[in-house]
């Protein structure tokens, strides 16, 4: 099912490339930028595509739909549990915020996508993107309206302006490729085989594209890791500990076994969405602080994914 720690291996390497090359500033100005548009809006969503379109089917489709469900609960759960933990430390309403977001959502795509298809291959790609449907969708609502009021009340001496949900934020490419192959196999179209092979190429580049995105970022640490707050030592533990706990009772409580249980266990264990940062500083809440939870969290996910793969192979 999985190579283990040659997996992490693979994973290491490749970012290490690309913490590289944004130390010795190899790359051109703005690289991780137009990396981070081609895995976003063409990869990821061709990958989506083409790895619902072969692993399947619709009768999978329809048995898959309890795995929405237990997303939805696991998000809800974490929320609760960084609510709970923000008001217990007595956090400044911005970063009672902040806290609160990275909590609750994951980096499913530039971590969690390398990670799983790497460790399980094609066929883990599609429960990953129904955990992904799930926080995506949660995140550029619920999340996105809780960032955007608290910059609001922050800002008291700018005008108002009224907070809406923007579909083309919910609706972005990925979710839009997990849409396409989901109405494929639902119809039982075939693509053409040209068609087919062409995307096929498009998401192989998905893998590694992310991972030298996140090894580049990662360069914010060359001089060192700043001292590490009660708070975020809570988000940490949350992130790895609580959050896989958690989703081992739920999918346990539904009797969710072999492939989807390790997909799923292995996507609770993602480090902070690296699109709160990107929020936290266009709405000026926290932005600091928000780029330290995400990078803080994706440096120690190095350690705690490989830790989480050795006890799977233990179950």
């Amino acid at each position: 099912m999985w190579s283990g720690f040659e997996s992490i291996g693979v994973i290491l390497l490749i970012m290490a490339v690309g913490f590289f090359f944004a130390y010795r500033q190899i790359w051109p100005e703005n690289t991780q930028t137009g990396l981070s548009v081609i895995v976003i809006k063409v990869a990821a969503p061709c990958l989506a595509i083409t790895s619902i379109y072969a692993s399947f089917t619709r009768d999978l489709l329809v048995s898959s739909l309890v795995l929405l469900l237990i997303a939805l609960i696991h998000i809800f759960v974490n929320f609760l549990f960084g609510k709970l933990t923000s008001r217990m430390l007595g956090l400044s309403e911005g970063k009672k915020t902040i806290y609160e977001v990275t909590y609750t959502f994951a980096n499913i795509v530039f971590i969690g996508l390398p990670v799983n298809q790497i460790i399980f291959g094609n066929e883990g790609v599609p429960f990953l993107f129904a955990y992904y449907i799930v926080n995506i969708a949660i995140f550029w609502s619920a999340g996105y309206t809780k960032i955007a009021a608290a910059g609001e009340s922050a800002d008291a001496a700018a005008p108002r302006a009224r907070i809406r949900i923007k579909p083309q934020n919910i609706l972005n490419p990925g979710f839009v490729g997990v849409l396409v192959g989901t109405v494929l196999v639902g119809t039982e179209l075939r693509l053409p085989s040209v068609l087919n092979t062409g995307l096929g190429y498009i998401a192989n580049m998905t893998v590694p594209l992310s991972l030298l995105i996140i090894g580049a970022n990662l360069v914010v640490f060359k001089s060192g890791i700043p001292r590490i707050t009660k708070d975020e030592w809570w988000i940490m533990i949350g992130k790895f500990i609580i959050s896989p706990i958690v989703m081992i009772a739920l999918l346990k409580l539904f009797g969710i076994e072999g492939l989807p249980f390790y997909v799923f266990l292995i996507s609770s264990i993602m480090p902070c969405h690296m699109q709160t940062a990107i929020l936290a500083q266009n709405y000026n809440v926290e932005s600091a602080y928000s780029s330290k939870l995400v990078g803080l969290s994706t440096l120690l996910s190095l350690g705690t994914i490989p830790a989480w793969v050795a006890i799977m192979q233990l179950m």
